[in-house]
């Protein structure tokens, strides 16, 4: 909803709903030990995190990062409630009551984050058509252009239709045949 309203909805039970400080942007569902669904993370509009128990919507913490919208989230432990949160401006922070301060900055990119995920201690983001991947301690270790391939086929379709322009021409600077204006007469 656009007010901020997050209303669970179970099969069977009682509807639940909380409202938000801020619009929410960006929701991610954890399980529990019993496999099933437990906690929620929602990020918000305004940089916000908010842990909330599932099916009851009880307030867990809250957390706040810098860097504008929250455009991603994932769980930066399986064990502990860390997350790693990516912002609109580019910044990815580990969030959660055991991290010092109960934010911690990683890094900056330099542009808004689509997705990012945690595999062997690597950050792995996603910003629309490029990937990154980053260490723990913020240093990148790998970067691919995806707009790469693109940019080259976009430069071979413009030499294609110069040749093919040229080629006309070419053929057109020869003899043409006369061809007069005349009005048609049926």
């Amino acid at each position: 909803m656009d007010d901020g309203l997050v209303q669970w909805r179970p099969h069977h039970g009682t509807n639940r709903r909380i409202k938000l400080d801020a619009i929410a942007t960006v929701m991610l569902v954890i399980k529990g030990p019993t496999n099933r669904i437990e906690s929620a993370i929602i990020g918000d509009a305004n940089g916000g995190v908010t842990y909330l128990t599932l099916p009851m919507l009880d307030l867990v913490d809250k957390f706040t990062v810098d860097g504008g919208v929250v455009r991603s989230m994932c769980s930066a432990s399986p064990n502990e409630t860390s997350f790693l949160v990516a912002t609109q401006g580019g910044q990815v922070w580990m969030v959660g009551p055991k991290v010092p301060h109960r934010g911690v900055k990683l890094f900056t990119y330099d542009g808004p984050i689509s997705s990012l995920r945690l595999h062997d201690q690597i950050i792995h983001i996603q910003s629309g058509w490029n990937r990154a991947s980053y260490s723990m301690d913020g240093s990148q270790t790998t970067y691919i252009n995806g707009r790469q391939p693109f940019e080259e086929k976009a430069k071979q379709r413009a030499n294609r239709r110069a040749k093919i322009l040229e080629s006309q021409q070419l053929a057109s600077d020869g003899p043409q045949p006369l061809m007069l204006d005349l009005p048609v007469v049926a």
